[in-house]
């Protein structure tokens, strides 16, 4: 599974040929990897078969692409990322950036966690200097990756990914495979999430009230009582987390079409 989200490629256009040794881009962009190829985003057929969590900090999980009727499709290049949320990235890279309401709009800058074992299949870490020109950020080299030759890859195609070890909530994978060169047909591969098993990502902390000092005698019932609320809050945890993802999710999908809408009624 060459993990590909991550590949505007102005070309995998040229993936393989003009890009022999990995995608010019760190983040996967539709109209930029559609000029590179000189082609239209088509259908390989491919899809994600991905573990229902992660734990941060924790072991590496697979994440495998496939081939929706569980033909063996080939391919040759790919760029893939992994960020927090529920959303593509690729559908914020549609979006201008400073684009109203949408907080993501051009991408989202934060790519988590590391992918494993790139050498034996052919990918390596995508260069250091091609993120900070998109102001992105890796938690390490290794977050953001593409192939080192063109690859005679076949589906299904797993590759080892190592959770971050701070919580980032739930994760989103992001790919895109070629087939070949210009011309060639190529798809950003339809994703799934990841919840984490720590729940959402904690929130930035806002400047708290002091609270009042408590009464000695309500400290006891107050111990328990929390106890008893933990219990509770601990178990809800990751359903809460959850549905709220899922909330925001829709929002923000939201505000990204009706942002491309408008970008389209111009360009008309």
């Amino acid at each position: 599974m060459q993990l590909i989200q991550s590949i505007s490629v102005l070309a995998l256009a040229a993936a393989t040929y003009a890009f022999p040794n990995g995608a010019p881009r760190c983040k996967i962009t539709e109209s930029i990897i559609a000029a590179g190829h000189k082609i239209q985003q088509g259908s390989l057929g491919l899809v994600m078969q991905l573990p229902a969590t992660y734990t941060p900090g924790g072991a590496a999980i697979p994440i495998t692409v496939a081939a929706a009727n569980g033909s063996a499709v080939s391919f040759a290049g790919v760029l893939a990322y992994m960020t927090p949320g529920t959303v593509m990235d690729s559908s914020f890279t549609a979006v201008p950036i400073g684009t109203v309401n949408v907080p993501n709009a051009g991408g989202i800058k934060q790519h988590v966690g590391t992918f494993q074992n790139l050498g034996a299949q052919n990918l390596r870490a995508q260069t250091a200097a091609v993120c900070t020109a998109q102001n992105v950020t890796n938690d390490n080299a290794a977050s953001t990756i593409t192939h080192s030759q063109p690859l005679t890859a076949k589906t299904p195609f797993t590759i080892m990914w190592t959770p971050p070890t701070n919580n980032a909530g739930p994760v989103t994978v992001n790919m895109v495979i070629s087939s070949g060169s210009s011309r060639t047909p190529w798809q950003i591969v339809p994703s799934g999430q990841i919840q984490s098993t720590a729940g959402a990502a904690p929130a930035t902390p806002a400047n708290p009230a002091t609270p009042a000092s408590p009464a000695t005698s309500a400290a006891p019932a107050a111990t328990a009582a929390a106890k008893k609320n933990g219990k509770k809050t601990k178990k809800n945890k990751a359903a809460n987390a959850a549905k709220a993802a899922t909330g925001a999710a829709a929002k923000v999908l939201n505000a990204v079409k009706a942002a491309a809408a408008k970008k389209a009624k111009k360009a008309n």
